[in-house]
């Protein structure tokens, strides 16, 4: 989504995969580093900016 430009959906998704993340899938915390990473690029989004920084 955030290739899509659709940041705000993107940290919706993200929200939720790190969320998920805590239940110990290296698959699902390597894929929610990767989305995070590339979310920095929207870091001026609200939701984003709220995401990034919990």
């Amino acid at each position: 989504m955030a290739y899509a430009n659709e940041p705000e959906a993107a940290a919706g998704t993200a929200g939720r995969m790190l969320a998920l993340g805590q239940s110990g899938s290296e698959r699902t915390a390597e894929r929610t580093r990767i989305v995070l990473d590339h979310l920095h690029a929207y870091r001026d989004v609200p939701e984003v900016a709220e995401l990034l920084a919990s």
